[in-house]
């Protein structure tokens, strides 16, 4: 995971919907039951070319949000809050600095 998280930058150039496609990846990963959120949102937070740097744009809020949104669709609002209940996850952490780009994340809030 680590390795796609460092070129995730590298790869929105050639394909803008990369953070969303990983994010659908992600989220069957949790519901699979392979890896818990609160590991998403570790390799989120720590992840880029430069450990954090996606926290510095939008690609974290992209990919976490959705994260969210398919947890949400697949099993429910309930079953999300709960998930997220069970982490440290403050999600207010990953919104970007833009807040025209924040739409993704707010909701989760």
């Amino acid at each position: 995971f680590e390795f796609v998280f460092a070129t995730l930058v590298d790869a929105m150039y050639d394909a803008p919907k990369a953070s969303e496609f990983l994010g659908v990846i992600l989220a069957n990963i949790v519901l699979e039951e392979i890896v818990t959120l609160a590991d998403v949102a570790r390799l989120i937070r720590e992840g880029g070319e430069e450990p954090g740097c996606l926290m510095e744009t939008d690609i974290a809020s992209d990919v976490l949000g959705t994260v969210f949104e398919v947890i949400k669709k697949e099993k429910g609002a309930d079953v999300l809050n709960e998930m997220h209940k069970r982490t440290d996850i403050r999600v207010k952490d990953f919104l970007p600095p833009d807040p025209k780009k924040q739409a993704k994340l707010i909701s989760f809030i």
